[in-house]
This record gives structure tokens, sequence and C-alpha cells, in this order.
């Protein structure tokens, strides 16, 4: 049930912050996310592993810079859309 599991890990309110921010289409890495969400880097770092584990990002380490980005854009907009829709 992995559909669950997407909107469980939605569910935080720091991981669905990090989410609309990738949408952007912004090249994002952990300390911009970090910066964003006035979250020290450890915090962000879990965050990011939770949703990096449901499929929702990839994690791409440049050099020594971890960049993060939307696996599948359409699809999370999608669900977003949905979710929006539930708390009307």
């Amino acid at each position: 049930m992995k559909e669950y599991k997407i909107f469980k890990a939605l569910g935080e309110k720091t991981r669905y912050s990090i989410v609309l921010e990738l949408l952007k289409d912004k090249n994002n890495c952990c300390t911009d996310l970090s910066n964003f969400t006035k979250k020290d880097l450890s915090t962000i770092s879990r965050q990011l592993k939770i949703l990096e584990r449901e499929g929702i990002i990839i994690i791409e380490k440049i050099n020594k810079t971890k960049c993060v980005k939307i696996k599948d854009k359409k699809l999370i907009l999608e669900i977003i859309k949905n979710i929006k829709k539930i708390k009307r």
C-alpha cells in the first residue's frame, strides 16, 4: 500500500513544506532547505531520508553537496491537489 506511505510522509509539516519548495523547479541543496524551513541540517537530513525512502525525492551528491529534487513531479502534484480537496 504505497499510497498510504506517501500520504504519511507528506503528513508531517516540515516534509510537506520541503516538497512544496522542491516543486518550484529550483535546484535545492540541503543547506537551502535548512534556510528555507529554519531547521538545522540534521533535522532536514532526517526528513529527506524519509521522503527518499518513500520514493518522493531523489538525492544526488555532487562533490560534497547533496542536491534534492522531486522524483515524479506529476504524481506529487496530483497527490497534493487531492490533499487540498480533502482539507476543504
